[in-house]
């Protein structure tokens, strides 16, 4: 298969895929490689040690609100065109209790280049490096980028493995329904 052939059926199928999240049912045949449907399962809690030298615990993060843990490395063509997605989503919702925790999954020859590359986006929300892949196994990461958006109840609410142009407004649509909800809760 060409790599249009390729990239033309990826997109085709992420499409499929975004369309049947919001109508609620998978296509057959849908690709996951590159969009996975939301899950219910629980995220794993962390604590790892971000660049400016503070400490990024899940559990205290999701205290405040949704959470969204993003895998990307410096080396990911794909990252580098969602990194700043996720900053702008970080910038219209870090006030209403969103959290976005950028963790790099490059190895020990690029621990170096994370914080240069993090200040050349002027990405304004933490990052960490997982210096071990302990978190990239714990979270069963296996493409990159792969993002997760984690309600404050620590289920899993959304995730996506890869991206796709469009991908970031999919995010930000389940990221708006998880604070509207959040806010509905902590109503008096």
């Amino acid at each position: 298969m060409g790599h249009r052939t390729l990239r033309a059926t990826a997109r085709a199928a992420g499409l499929a895929l975004l369309m049947s999240v919001a109508h609620g049912a998978p296509p057959a045949g849908a690709a996951t490689a590159t969009i996975t449907l939301p899950e219910r399962r629980r995220a794993a809690d962390f604590r790892l040690a971000s660049l400016n030298g503070g400490t990024l615990d899940l559990a205290e993060l999701r205290a405040r609100g949704p959470v969204v843990v993003d895998f990307w490395a410096t080396w990911c063509k794909p990252c580098l065109m969602a990194l700043p997605e996720l900053n702008r989503l970080h910038e219209r919702n870090a006030a209403r209790g969103l959290t976005v925790v950028g963790v790099s999954v490059d190895g020990p020859r690029n621990f170096s280049k994370v914080r240069s590359f993090a200040n050349r986006l002027r990405l304004g929300f933490p990052v960490a490096i997982d210096r071990d892949e302990s978190l990239q196994q714990l979270y069963q990461v296996k493409a990159f980028p792969t993002t997760f958006l984690i309600a404050p109840d620590g289920r899993i609410a959304w995730t996506r493995q890869g991206y796709l142009p469009g991908d970031g407004e999919a995010l930000a649509r389940a990221v708006e329904a998880l604070l509207d909800t959040t806010a509905v809760d902590t109503i008096p």
